[in-house]
């Protein structure tokens, strides 16, 4: 009586954790015909959030603080200035779109950018200056976003690098 007392309190008992894991069972029978059931672990995929440039994790960004690339219309250069005292997250995707692939990534904070934790192809900067013999050369506008190329010692990389426009300034320098 004790044992079924135990069983069914036993069972109600639940916690409220968040799954991580799917756990699925393999079962394999034995010659003696009781079956064993081996767990497999799979991983359950987690649904794609919306890329945010602000309020992330440690990096606490303030508006009257952010920085944003410049393009000069002289040459079409588009620059990530270096300064401590600015704020600033500037993702290059790899398509017009957010969700798309991270190519490249500029930002102020430490976090962010040692050891490309975006693990994104072209590197993750402080700066635009950063970048070893590479310039970032702006196209068009496309949408939401401005597109540009990437050279590297004068030769075009394949891959057009989308920024999102909120992100960008236009300036003529003298």
């Amino acid at each position: 009586m004790a044992l079924l007392l135990i069983a069914f309190f036993g069972c109600k008992n639940t916690s409220h954790k968040t799954v991580e894991e799917k756990v699925t069972g393999t079962a394999k029978a034995k010659p003696d015909g009781v079956a064993v059931i081996e767990q497999d672990i799979v991983p359950v995929k987690k649904a794609p959030q919306k890329d945010t440039i602000r309020n992330y994790k440690d990096t606490q960004m303030s508006e009257e603080f952010f920085q944003k690339a410049i393009i000069d219309l002289s040459d079409s250069s588009l620059t990530v200035y270096q300064n401590i005292r600015a704020d600033y997250r500037i993702f290059g995707y790899q398509k017009p779109d957010t969700n798309s692939r991270k190519m490249i990534f500029f930002s102020v904070f430490t976090p962010d950018v040692e050891g490309n934790p975006y693990n994104c192809p072209y590197g993750s900067y402080y700066y635009s200056g950063a970048m070893r013999d590479t310039k970032i050369k702006y196209v068009k506008n496309t949408g939401a976003f401005v597109e540009a190329h990437l050279f590297k010692e004068n030769n075009i990389l394949p891959t057009p690098i989308y920024f999102l426009k909120d992100w960008v300034q236009f300036e003529e320098r003298n």
